[in-house]
C-alpha cells in the first residue's frame, strides 16, 4: 500500500515540472507579461482618448482617418507571416490545438505580442471599437510562450498549460479579475487541459495578480459596487432583459464569423477592401457620434453611474464594434460587449421600478457578454469581479448559462473556437 505522502509527491509530479529553471522562466514571464500588458493598457487609453479629443473638434476627420487605419492595419497584417489581427483569443485556442511548434510560432511569440501592442493603440487612435481584454490575453500568451520555447518543453500538457497561464494573465492585468482569468484559462484558452496543469496555473495566477495589484490596487476595475442584492426568486421578471441582450449577442457573434470566413481568411486585395468599407462604416458612426468609439469603458462607467445613452447609443456601438471586430484589425471584444451589454440593461430599467438600475446593468453585461463568447463562467465572474458585486453570483451565472444556451440556438460552434479552426488551417 502506498503511503499517503507518496501519494501526493506522485501526484504534484506529474502536475509540475521537474526543472527548476522552469519556474524562474516562469517568474521572468509573469514579471515581463504584467510589465508589458500595464505599458499596452496605458498607450492604448491615451489613443483612445486622443481620439475622441480630435473626433470633438473635426468630427468628419473621421471620415478620412478611420478607413485609412483600418486599410494599413490589414494591409500589414496581411504582409506577414504571423497572424497578428483580430482579438488573440483564438490564437491561442489553435495554439493549443495545434502539436506543430512553427505553427505555434506564428500565432504566439514576442514579435507578435509587440506588433499587437502597438496595432491596437494605432486602432484605437483611429476611432476603432475594439477592446484591450483579448489583445491582453494575446500579449500574455505570446509572451509566456516566447519564453518557453526555448526550453524545449516536449510534454503537451505543460505547453498548453504555459499558453493558458500567459491568457490568463493577460486577462487579469486587464481587469483586475484574478478568478475570471483563472476560468478562463480552462473554459476558452485551455479547452482540452481538464484538471492537468491545475496547480501550476493556480500559482501563476496568484503570483501575477498580486503583481499586478502593485501597479493597479486591489479596487474593482469599474469601482466597487458592494450594495446589491437580488432575489432569486424574482429571475423570472428579468425574462425579457435576458432575451433581448442574449440575442443581440448571439446575432453579434454570428454575423461576426460569417464576414470574418467570407472576406477576411484569404489573401488578396479583398481583404484590405472590405476593411476599408468596414472603416468607412465605423468612420460614418463616429462623425455622428464619437462615444461609440473606443473601448467603451468611459459610457460604461456613465451607465453604471445611473445616466442614459440612449437607444440609438445600442445600435451604433453594435454596429461600429461588429464592423471593428469583422474587419480583423487588431483589437478585442471584451468591454465594447460589456458595454453593449450593459446599455441594453439600463435602457429596460424604466420597466423595471422596483429593480436596481445598477443591477439591469451588471445582468445586461453578464448576458450579452456570455452570448457572444460562450463562457459563462467567465463571464458572470468578471463582470462581479470588475465591480465587487460578488452578492449577485448566483442569479449571475443562471442568467450566463441561459445566454449561452440560447447562443447555442442561433449558432453551434462557439465564435472564438471557430476562429481558431480558421487560423490552424490557414497557417498550414
Amino acid at each position: 500500500m502506498i503511503p499517503k505522502r507518496a501519494k501526493i509527491l506522485k501526484f504534484l509530479a506529474h502536475q509540475l515540472p521537474n526543472k527548476p529553471a522552469t519556474y524562474l522562466y516562469l517568474l521572468l514571464a509573469s514579471i515581463v507579461s504584467v510589465i508589458t500588458i500595464t505599458a499596452f493598457l496605458e498607450l492604448a487609453n491615451t489613443a483612445q482618448y486622443l481620439f475622441k479629443d480630435l473626433n470633438t473638434s473635426l468630427p468628419y476627420l473621421s471620415l478620412l482617418l478611420t478607413p485609412a487605419v483600418f486599410a494599413t492595419i490589414v494591409y500589414f497584417d496581411q504582409k506577414t507571416p504571423e497572424f497578428i489581427g483580430g482579438s488573440g483569443v483564438p490564437q491561442l485556442i489553435a495554439a493549443t490545438d495545434s502539436r506543430n511548434k512553427k505553427i505555434r510560432l506564428l500565432l504566439l511569440s514576442f514579435k507578435i505580442a509587440i506588433s499587437k501592442l502597438l496595432l491596437v493603440s494605432f486602432a484605437v487612435l483611429g476611432g476603432a471599437s475594439v477592446s484591450f481584454g483579448g489583445p491582453s490575453v494575446h500579449i500574455g500568451g505570446s509572451i509566456f510562450y516566447h519564453f518557453f520555447h526555448k526550453t524545449q518543453l516536449k510534454k503537451k500538457l505543460f505547453i498548453n498549460g504555459i499558453i493558458a497561464m500567459g491568457g490568463s494573465v493577460g486577462l487579469i492585468v486587464a481587469f483586475n479579475a484574478p478568478i475570471a482569468g483563472f476560468l478562463f484559462a480552462f473554459e476558452e484558452i485551455g479547452r482540452h487541459l481538464k484538471k492537468q496543469a491545475l496547480i501550476l496555473i493556480a500559482i501563476v495566477v496568484l503570483f501575477s495578480y498580486l503583481l499586478a495589484s502593485l501597479y493597479h490596487g486591489d479596487t474593482p476595475y469599474l469601482g466597487k459596487i458592494n450594495h446589491l442584492y437580488f432575489d432569486i426568486v424574482d429571475l423570472w421578471k428579468l425574462t425579457p432583459l435576458i432575451l433581448i441582450s442574449s440575442l443581440l449577442g448571439a446575432i453579434f457573434a454570428k454575423l461576426a464569423l460569417t464576414l470574418i470566413t467570407r472576406f477576411v481568411f484569404i489573401k488578396n486585395s479583398k481583404v484590405v477592401i472590405f476593411a476599408i468599407i468596414c472603416g468607412l462604416i465605423v468612420g460614418t458612426i463616429n462623425s455622428i457620434n464619437a462615444d461609440t468609439s473606443g473601448s467603451g469603458e468611459k459610457e460604461l462607467l456613465i451607465l453604471l453611474s445611473g445616466e442614459s445613452l440612449g437607444y440609438e447609443f445600442i445600435i451604433t456601438k453594435f454596429v461600429a464594434s461588429l464592423a471593428s471586430f469583422a474587419s480583423t484589425i487588431a483589437g478585442g471584444l471584451f468591454m465594447t460587449s460589456l458595454t453593449i451589454g450593459g446599455a441594453i440593461g439600463a435602457e429596460i430599467s424604466s420597466f423595471y421600478q422596483q429593480i436596481d438600475l445598477q443591477t439591469l446593468v451588471l445582468f445586461g453585461m453578464i448576458s450579452y457578454l456570455s452570448a457572444v463568447i460562450r463562457t459563462p463562467l467567465t463571464a458572470t465572474f468578471l463582470v462581479l469581479e470588475m465591480t465587487g458585486s460578488m452578492d449577485l453570483v448566483l442569479p449571475g451565472l443562471i442568467i450566463a448559462f441561459v445566454a449561452s444556451y440560447l447562443s447555442k440556438q442561433i449558432s453551434k460552434q462557439p465564435l472564438y473556437e471557430a476562429l481558431a479552426d480558421n487560423y490552424l488551417k490557414a497557417a498550414r
